[in-house]
């Protein structure tokens, strides 16, 4: 479920400068600024080093990757080789066709054969805002009321391969903390990590335990949803990228799907699709009202509609349709495709353990209607909320994985590197908000 490199790219590049921008005037961080770098001092800065290319290129292809990204996109592509399985192509193929046909000005009446996109600003987390401590308009790890316990993470991590980043990473994004481990321990880990005190009874019993993305052509395997915040009252939950709670192959599992056209052999694209989530904070939204059961009394959290977004921002959604150029390999703008991402349950699922994952696709310039179906999965727990392997998946996944390792995002090496990059993206926020660059759909 992870948005593209070549999406996070324009954002990366604005993190990056206003982080620079910041600790030129780190002074102002502080409540005491000198005369050189009060408010307006930083906002200047921080405008000085935001170059044209970075803010022409919100959101779309044409601006320049940060030399950085580009060398991890590079890097993966190469470790995949040229082989492309037939239904990538045959979807490529399709999309292209599609985006022929867009000078047509064909539009939908009322009408979807697909599921219909909604809008990305404001965002379907913007009612959560009133309704969250402070009325922060973000929750990204930083900001949950309740953090995962250091100490717990630090135990987890002595029993772990610790990945080493290749000299292709940029130094800054190693202070993220990866490690590795075989597929039955990185699922007892993945729970207890997110099994907080004072967050995990708040999460719905169906919605507890590890899943398994079954069948997902980007390299991504595992995923948690009971550390989050859940509203009951608008049915929803959002669910920050942190530690733990996502899990990717170090490797391409035999039977990978798509013959494994978007894996690599060596951790290489595991790695790029976690730094793509990880770095930029990435939460993951679900509404229950919005996509199924209007009921919000006897609701029975049986499908949602899911948003994603940059540093947890609850009033501004990502075009998830920008994933398609990057997936496909289409040269052409992140705006041309828009994207609809549902999760049903399956009618024989007990508790939660089954569901569906469609994705749907359509054109920016043909309306909001998301008409094709493509690159969905099953996501079905392997490990449910009381901790118990729930068969026949846990076993499934075992085999599945076989002697790949399961590398995930697994904390920081010390308190004052949370600290650090922490402060990081709270300086981020601070200077997007000052530009008015965050809400960006």
């Amino acid at each position: 479920a992870s948005a593209s490199l070549a999406a996070l790219a324009p954002r990366l590049a604005v993190l990056a400068a206003v982080v620079a921008a910041v600790v030129a005037a780190s002074s102002c961080i502080d409540e005491s600024c000198s005369a050189e770098g009060d408010a307006s001092g930083l906002l200047q800065l921080a405008r000085d080093r935001i170059d044209a290319t970075a803010l022409q290129g919100r959101g779309k292809s044409e601006s320049t990757f940060p030399m950085a990204l580009a060398q991890l996109q590079q890097r993966a592509v190469g470790s995949r080789g040229e082989h492309v399985h037939p239904e990538l192509a045959s979807k490529q193929q399709e999309f292209t066709q599609a985006l022929a046909q867009t000078g047509s000005n064909q539009s939908w009446n009322g009408w979807c054969p697909g599921f219909e996109v909604h809008p990305l600003v404001p965002a379907q987390t913007a009612p959560l805002v009133p309704i969250q401590p402070g009325n922060l308009k973000y929750l990204w790890w930083g900001d949950m009321p309740t953090q995962q316990p250091f100490e717990q993470l630090q135990e987890f991590n002595k029993n772990l391969t610790p990945v080493e980043y290749p000299d292709w990473v940029p130094e800054n994004l190693t202070r993220l903390r990866m490690g590795q481990t075989d597929a039955k321990t990185a699922i007892d880990m993945m729970y207890k990590a997110t099994k907080v005190d004072g967050n995990f009874d708040k999460i719905p019993k169906k919605l507890r335990g590890v899943m398994w993305m079954k069948g997902n052509a980007i390299p991504e395997i595992l995923t948690v949803f009971q550390y989050g915040m859940w509203s009951d009252s608008q049915k929803t939950l959002v669910v920050p990228t942190a530690p733990f709670n996502w899990a990717w192959p170090a490797g391409k599992p035999k039977d990978a799907p798509f013959g494994g056209s978007l894996y690599c052999e060596d951790q290489s694209c595991g790695l790029m699709t976690a730094l793509a989530q990880t770095v930029p904070a990435r939460s993951f939204s679900f509404d229950f009202l919005e996509a199924g059961d209007k009921s919000t009394k006897n609701n029975k959290l049986r499908k949602a509609y899911m948003q994603t977004a940059s540093f947890g921002n609850l009033t501004g959604a990502e075009n998830t349709g920008a994933t398609i150029p990057m997936t496909l390999q289409i040269n052409i703008s992140l705006d041309t495709f828009n994207g609809a991402f549902t999760m049903e349950e399956e009618p024989d699922s007990k508790d939660g353990s089954s569901w569906k994952r469609p994705c749907y696709w359509g054109l920016q310039a043909i309306g909001k209607c998301a008409f094709l179906e493509f690159g969905g999965y099953s996501l079905v727990k392997v490990m449910d909320g009381d901790g118990k392997p729930v068969q026949p998946y846990y076993n499934q996944f075992v085999k599945y994985m076989g002697d790949i390792p399961v590398m995930m995002w697994s904390g920081w090496k010390d308190q004052a590197t949370k600290a650090a990059v922490k402060k990081d993206i709270q300086a981020y926020l601070v200077g997007c908000e000052t530009l008015g660059l965050c809400t960006l759909g």
